[in-house]
């Protein structure tokens, strides 16, 4: 649960909580089950962040010339293939009219077709029109990640907040880029995030063999459209339609539950009775 109002905001999961203050410029760690909460200031995290960089930056330098002398040139070099599309699915969640846009990369050896190896990330997301009280979240997290991080979070906020936007930023490392006219333009209320493999054809079993002679859809995204509406929905007749999937590995949901536009201050304060 994410609630908004004026510099504050809370975000509570279950028996832990953070609240964000921008006006005294802290950031609140909440025990829900133990009735207490840890505090720090935006400039202790800015401090922690540098260290962290310049920690990272001389580590980087200090192997730098160790590592160049007995790199391997025979490694194997990886592509990223890029697909953006919709899938033509529409349905209501909370309430709002939405329509399904599938984001794939696949990670494969440069030079060889996906289907000799490869792991694959789905994002099934699925898009309403603009929703303004979400709009008024976007906004608190840009102003604090202006408020937070080092002299370049500015720009850095200003290109990361419409995040579904930024794909062409993204898809200049892209390998392979298949780019279908898709409008972005509103606000996602469901994300399901698919993460797979392919074996190589001398990694799979001869016991899935048969399983390769199903009917294969016409393309990839139909393949990957149809198991992102078996992971949001759980029919079981959609299921049994769905290709079969052996090289999944994980599949993440995250959905809109409802939204309210009444906030109190009880809303983004911490308890009365918690100690620090």
């Amino acid at each position: 649960t994410v609630s908004v109002k004026g510099n504050r905001k809370m975000t509570v999961s279950g028996d832990t909580a953070e609240l964000i203050d921008l006006a005294e410029e802290k950031v609140y760690q909440i025990d829900v089950k133990g009735k207490s909460y840890r505090v720090m200031t935006f400039e202790q995290m800015r401090k922690q962040m540098q260290e962290a960089m310049d920690k990272a930056k001389a580590q980087s330098q200090n192997q730098a010339p160790k590592e160049q002398p007995t790199a391997a040139t025979n490694e194997p070099q990886y592509e990223m293939d890029f697909k953006i599309q919709e899938s033509g699915q529409k349905k209501v969640i909370a309430g709002y009219d939405a329509r399904e846009i599938i984001a794939t990369v696949t990670m494969r050896e440069k030079g060889k077709p996906a289907s000799e190896g490869a792991f694959v990330v789905t994002s099934s997301m699925w898009q309403a029109p603009k929703i303004a009280q979400l709009k008024e979240i976007e906004d608190f997290d840009v102003k604090f990640a202006q408020k937070l991080l080092l002299p370049f979070a500015k720009d850095m906020a200003e290109q990361m907040a419409p995040a579904l936007g930024a794909y062409p930023q993204l898809m200049g490392a892209m390998g392979k880029i298949e780019a279908e006219k898709v409008n972005m333009d509103g606000t996602t209320v469901s994300t399901v995030v698919r993460f797979g493999a392919v074996a190589s054809p001398d990694q799979k079993p001869a016991a899935q063999q048969p399983k390769q002679a199903e009917p294969a859809p016409k393309s990839l995204g139909g393949l990957l459209g149809g198991l992102g509406v078996k992971a949001v929905t759980g029919n079981k007749k959609e299921e049994n339609t769905a290709p079969s999937d052996p090289g999944a590995i994980m599949t993440s949901t995250q959905e809109l539950v409802s939204i309210s536009s009444t906030v109190s201050d009880a809303d983004v304060s911490i308890p009365a009775n918690f100690k620090e």
